[in-house]
């Protein structure tokens, strides 16, 4: 993926929750080694508009402001709601 994220080539399966029945590939940070992310491969059509999106977890990331040069965690961050089908 770049040099800081990868994935696992291993394709995963949900048991349980919002990925459920659909088939994903994890993507890690290279750096410590944790899950930050995943790829859907296949879905139901619900969540089909994510099919081959690269989806993080907020509480697995950092932002950077350029305004004020702060980094702060993802998940304290408010992100506007976009839809994706559109």
């Amino acid at each position: 993926v770049t040099s800081d994220v990868t994935w696992e080539d291993s394709l995963l399966v949900g048991l349980e929750g919002a990925l459920l029945g659909c088939a994903y590939y994890l993507l890690f940070c290279r750096s410590c080694g944790s899950a930050v992310g995943f790829i859907l491969y296949s879905s139901g059509s619900e969540l089909a508009y994510l099919r081959d999106l690269f989806c993080f977890f907020k509480d697995s990331i950092m932002c950077y402001f350029l305004k004020n040069q702060m980094i702060i965690e993802a998940s304290k961050v408010n992100f506007p709601a976009v839809t994706l089908k559109k």
